[in-house]
């Protein structure tokens, strides 16, 4: 079963599941999910945690004892176990064991990072799904994020107006810890509802933050005013061009390939599956190949490659120009006039 954070408050009247797998690359969320099990598991009785990290020093037999001990303060326990980036075959193996020995008075509650679609097929993820819900955490993209704010600002006793919503989401687009933070100061003011534009600009200060892995998706999608946004941001926030390149070079040879085995006759779908293109960004994958020809992608190669050599020499300001041209050019299939002196 699939449960999404906002979610669990519902499921949690029904009662506890014995084990559950709360992953994803939100922290805010991960960190709330899990409060809202521990509370839970508080008032059924659950006095006692253990916390593990499943890194290489981890001895699993501590785990197995914790998890067949019982205290004299307490007949029910919480062990939380915190997965690393990748589960080696032994980590695999002994958590498959662990999640046989769960019971009523064993509450497992797993966390990990965000997970690619191999680790979704490997025997262990399996195993957890098929012992509780999971419940993945990821920050809302900018489709979702003002209806996101619109829950969070409800729970508050709030409301904005739609343009006052949509101007918080572009404020604070990426950085969910410093919205809610606001959210929080702004129930304290009992300010009159719903809260207008004037209002949230008066009171808020902007604070976007994005991740390298944001700009992908409005690249795809030919959003190139939203990607250059993100670009600049990310520029602000001191990423390195240099891993822009190297991120940046793995997608475009991802295109580049699909363009090519299209071309060869072959079908997108099983391309993509040979590529592990995940499912979810086929259709934005899709719609950029029918927008950038073969040659356009060249081009666009061509482009970061010069903006890979003013890495390799130390010339940052040369670096994030090719980048932020890279981004226009992702438009539509027109070849970009490129002045050499840039």
């Amino acid at each position: 079963m699939r449960l999404y954070p906002e979610q669990l408050p519902q499921h949690l009247q029904a009662g506890l599941a014995p084990c559950y797998f709360i992953y994803g690359d939100e922290p805010l969320l991960k960190q709330e999910a899990l409060d809202t099990l521990r509370q839970a598991a508080r008032t059924l009785g659950f006095d006692e945690r253990h916390r593990f990290d499943a890194d290489e020093g981890l001895d699993w037999d501590d785990i197995f004892d914790a998890s067949q001990s019982m205290s004299l303060f307490s007949q029910r326990q919480i062990i939380e176990l915190h997965l690393p980036d990748k589960l080696d075959k032994t980590g695999s193996d002994r958590l498959r064991e662990l999640l046989k020995q769960c019971h009523p008075d064993l509450l497992l509650l797993v966390t990990g990072p965000r997970l690619n679609q191999q680790q979704q097929k490997s025997a262990w993820f399996k195993a957890l799904t098929a012992a509780g819900p999971q419940v993945p955490v990821i920050t809302p993209d900018a489709r979702h994020f003002p209806r996101w704010l619109s829950q969070r600002l409800h729970q508050h006793g709030m409301s904005a107006e739609p343009e006052a919503l949509r101007w918080l989401a572009y404020a604070f687009e990426g950085n969910l810890l410093a919205v809610v933070g606001e959210i929080e100061k702004l129930a304290l003011q009992n300010l009159p509802q719903p809260l207008t534009l004037a209002l949230l600009q008066q009171q808020v200060q902007p604070h976007h933050q994005f991740n390298p892995f944001q700009l992908f998706d409005p690249l795809l999608q030919g959003k190139v005013k939203r990607a250059c946004r993100i670009l600049l941001q990310l520029r602000q926030e001191g990423i390195e061009a240099g891993m822009l390149c190297h991120l940046l070079a793995r997608e475009l040879s991802t295109l580049q390939q699909l363009q090519l085995g299209l071309q060869g006759g072959q079908s997108f779908h099983q391309l993509a599956g040979t590529l592990h293109v995940w499912s979810s960004r086929q259709p934005m994958m899709q719609a950029a190949l029918g927008r950038l020809p073969l040659p356009k992608l060249q081009q666009l190669q061509s482009m970061l490659a010069a903006a890979d050599r003013a890495v390799a020499a130390f010339d940052d300001d040369e670096a994030w120009r090719w980048l932020y041209s890279l981004c226009v050019g992702f438009l539509d299939a027109k070849p970009l006039t490129i002045n050499p002196n840039m």
